[in-house]
């Protein structure tokens, strides 16, 4: 019974670190949301770059494995190269060592201050940098308070001589200790969970420097099962990023095997304190594994070549793949969303010169080039839609949170824009259509007015510049003006000539839609105003 309540309490400790961990990592995420895109997209062949964005990455979302997520959906996107994704690789090993060096402090009592100070901020302030700011150091404090439960829990298991039996196995034998440790993080899907409680059992006493090196080698390597599971059906360069992953962990763990005795005996140096020298050990190892693979990320490619052969497809530039991979940071996948909703808003443009084409010059393969055109749009609107909607709005910053809804808008419109345009490329192929010259005039006139409002309208929303959406409203003003002012000149020139009652028959409905076309445009403007 005595057994059952030790593996509650630290199972339980354990769970309200996870989610103290989930609950940091959400708040870090909202806030760096312009920082990760930024990072992301400037990653470089220089491996220091490289190196430097994975560990700044990794810190800001608390998981290497999320980092790895978003690098498969990359490099499955085209965006990343293998090698670029390589070198952040090797620094989101060293992302991890941070919040392990964080949880080795002893904070005793002090986390219920944190706690009240972190609750106050995040309920009273109405900022939202401040309410941030106190869900950060509400998470700390109960991160700190779950390694004091798990350390507590562990105290009785030294009165276990089969447990302190088995830590000391793993002392002897770390080939234990690295399995044990790689199929507990398997399971947990966190290796900052093994090396939490690791850390918290040696504040008692209960694990030793040799175990617990052994523990936290095996965790690098048992990360890496989500990762693995996730390439399954992405292309060949990511499932190589995947491998690669398990293999920097899996030859970091070799280069260090033979030598841990002396591993542990140089850590041992650096501190009096058992939590410290596994944090300390933690970090040295993977510093040490990057610096040593730097270099050699030529050899290590061409194995992972042998590894998972194949020919490599060249992907660079390719869009419309919203990889759900992204969802796991919601502010990178709403990036990849705006950019595929700019993409959808440019078709719609260029729809709008194939149906002026078709529509004045009867030019049959714009007629074509629209109606496909048109289906790729409602294939990106269907797409985007669903996506948009799996987007955590939550986890978003308010900013962030307003942008997909300003963006969810949009599309509805740029769909409605697209339809137009094929409506009007399509009043060509009608038998009998006949213009006066006046009317056809006209028609052009108020077609490249309209083609311009929308034209405006994309580049905000592509540009996000306030400045451009705001004259939009004045242009769609005075396209209204100039549709009243025409279909007054239409009404007029029927009521004078009543025996051709063809002519100039289908211009009440381009009219109409050319106007509707400035609506939506304007609409889109509005939506752009939101965001910025």
């Amino acid at each position: 019974m005595e057994l059952f309540l030790v593996a509650a309490q630290i199972l339980g400790g354990l769970a309200l670190f996870m989610f103290s961990i989930g609950q940091l990592s959400n708040t870090l995420k909202k806030m760096s949301s312009v920082r990760l895109k930024t990072l992301l997209q400037q990653v470089t062949n220089n491996p220091v770059n490289g190196a430097l964005t994975g560990t700044m990455v990794t810190f800001l979302v608390q998981s290497s494995s999320v980092t790895v997520l978003l690098l498969l959906g990359f490099v499955n996107a085209g965006i990343m190269h293998l090698r670029q994704a390589i070198f952040v690789l090797l620094g989101s090993g060293i992302g991890t060592t941070i919040t392990a060096q964080i949880v080795a402090f002893k904070v005793t009592m002090f986390f219920y201050p944190l706690m009240v100070l972190g609750f106050g901020l995040r309920t009273i302030c109405s900022k939202e940098k401040l309410k941030n700011s106190g869900e950060i150091i509400f998470s700390l404090a109960m991160i700190f308070l779950a390694m004091k439960i798990m350390a507590d829990g562990s105290r009785p298991l030294k009165e276990f001589p089969f447990f302190l039996e088995l830590i000391a196995r793993l002392g002897i034998y770390p080939l234990l200790g690295i399995c044990l440790g790689a199929m507990f993080t398997a399971i947990t899907s966190s290796s900052s969970a093994t090396t939490g409680l690791v850390i918290a059992m040696s504040m008692e006493g209960v694990i030793g420097l040799p175990a617990g090196i052994a523990l936290i080698i095996g965790a690098n390597i048992g990360t890496c099962v989500l990762e693995l599971i996730a390439a399954i059906g992405t292309n060949l360069s990511a499932r190589r990023t995947a491998m690669a992953q398990f293999m920097i962990n899996v030859i970091g763990a070799l280069l260090f095997y033979p030598f841990l005795k002396h591993f542990a005996q140089l850590i041992s140096l650096t501190s009096t304190e058992i939590p410290r020298l596994i944090a300390n050990a933690h970090t040295a190892f993977n510093v040490t594994v990057s610096l040593v693979l730097m270099p050699l990320v030529g050899l290590l490619i061409l194995l992972l070549k042998k590894l998972v052969p194949g020919t490599d497809e060249s992907q660079a530039g390719s869009y419309g793949i919203l990889d759900e991979k992204f969802l796991e940071v919601p502010a990178v996948a709403l990036y990849e969303a705006e950019e595929e909703v700019n993409r959808m808003a440019s078709i719609a443009e260029e729809m709008l010169r194939y149906a002026r084409r078709a529509f004045f010059d009867n030019d049959r393969e714009a007629m074509k080039s629209l109606a496909a055109n048109e289906r790729l749009v409602d294939a990106i609107n269907g797409s985007l839609g669903s996506y948009l909607a799996k987007i955590s709005t939550l986890r978003l910053s308010e900013k962030d949170a307003d942008k997909k809804r300003a963006l969810s808008h949009a599309i509805t419109d740029i769909e409605r824009v697209a339809d137009l345009a094929e409506n009007i490329g399509e009043y060509a192929g009608q038998k009998n259509v006949v213009f006066s010259r006046s009317a056809q005039k006209e028609l052009e006139k108020a077609y490249d007015d309209a083609a311009l409002v929308y034209s405006m309208a994309a580049k905000s929303l592509r540009r996000k510049r306030r400045s451009l959406a705001l004259g939009i409203g004045q242009m769609e003003q005075e396209f209204d003006e100039l549709e009243v002012m025409y279909r007054k000149k239409y009404l007029d020139r029927q009521g004078k000539d009543t025996s051709r009652p063809l002519v100039d028959a289908l211009y009440p409905n381009v009219l109409q839609d050319l106007e509707r076309i400035s609506d939506h445009a304007n609409n889109i403007a509005e939506h752009v105003m939101e965001i910025t």
